[in-house]
């Protein structure tokens, strides 16, 4: 798995490439720590799962304590891109609402900075 990451207006983009599952979990949730270390005391994520073919229970398991510490922060989490596949993996992890689901980048972009 690969990870793109860009800042965009503030918010962090990260751009997960490939599996998300065993090992990979841990390395993305590295590098999203990463990004955390270097963003503002209250930090805005958009995970962009275009790329993403799969995610199993450890990487959901990443996700969720991710966005706990996000939002102890004062920040946001948002998804965009989500296939079918990815969606009903959330649902039955019971992860679905807890993101802000958006249909382009540009859309999370405006909204994840202006509804800080």
């Amino acid at each position: 798995m690969k990870i793109q990451s860009k800042t965009r207006d503030g918010i962090v983009v990260l751009k997960p490439i490939g599996r998300i599952i065993g090992p990979a979990s841990n390395a993305f949730r590295s590098a999203i720590i990463e990004e955390m270390k270097g963003s503002t005391e209250s930090p805005n994520f958009l995970f962009d799962f275009a790329g993403v073919s799969r995610i199993d229970s450890v990487g959901i398991g990443v996700l969720a304590g991710l966005h706990v510490s996000i939002a102890h922060r004062g920040g946001q989490v948002g998804i965009i891109n989500v296939s079918d596949n990815i969606s009903s993996t959330f649902v039955m992890a019971k992860l679905i609402t807890i993101f802000k689901h958006f249909k382009s980048e540009d859309e999370a972009i405006v909204n994840l900075r202006y509804n800080e």
